[in-house]
């Protein structure tokens, strides 16, 4: 929707082609962040400028299209199935902290628009804090904010490589949400899940104390 709403701005006539096209793109310049490759700045205006040039438009124009998607972004307060209930639950029984890779910003705004920030005692981004998932020094960075050990705390989160990796470097139990899209399965992780809606009653279970990330 975000995309959507940008690309209206510069009057690029939306299609599935122009969706699928930056999907790929974005991934391929996200595993670029990941790896240290690039900075935000770069991803942010770089993804945009090859969008507009494999469309056959001008690829200068790719700042302008990207501070139109920034802008839409923050703005969007969507929320997964049962995420609201989710956090309420889990915020009872837990410290919870949110852990992201992006634009800090963007990813705070959406948290506002979603009205879910006040469930987070903290929030870190790669953008704040200088580093990306996998690299677990972000994960270091919220544990200390919290003044939670890595074995008081669980990571949740639904991308095999970035969370699960940064999990496992940071000595963080992780709770892998499967979302049924297919790939290979995190290389560690200590429970898989198949909704947000799981983690509440995990808990319970699991008997773990002490503040728990994300």
């Amino acid at each position: 929707m975000a995309l959507r709403a940008a690309a209206a701005r510069l009057d690029l006539r939306w299609s599935i082609r122009l969706l699928d096209t930056y999907r790929v793109i974005n991934a391929e310049m996200w595993r670029a962040y990941q790896r240290g490759e690039i900075d935000p700045a770069t991803l942010s205006r770089e993804r945009f400028c090859r969008l507009l040039g494999a469309m056959g438009r001008d690829a200068a124009d790719g700042g302008v299209l990207a501070g139109a998607y920034i802008d839409a972004l923050s703005q969007r307060g969507d929320v997964l199935p049962g995420g609201r209930s989710a956090l309420l639950a889990v915020a009872r029984r837990a410290r919870v902290g949110a852990v992201t890779n992006g634009i800090d910003r963007v990813q705070r705004a959406r948290l506002r628009a979603a009205g879910i920030e006040r469930r987070f005692e903290v929030i870190v981004t790669s953008e704040s804090c200088g580093f990306a998932k996998p690299d677990p020094r972000i994960l270091h960075q919220a544990l200390g904010e919290l003044r939670a050990s890595p074995g008081e705390a669980a990571y949740v989160g639904d991308d095999a490589h970035a969370d699960g990796g940064a999990a496992q470097a940071a000595g963080v139990r992780f709770w892998w949400i499967d979302r049924g899209k297919g790939g290979a399965p995190p290389a560690v992780m200590d429970q898989r899940l198949t909704s947000v809606r799981d983690v509440a009653a995990l808990l319970g279970r699991d008997g773990a104390a002490g503040p728990r990330l994300r």
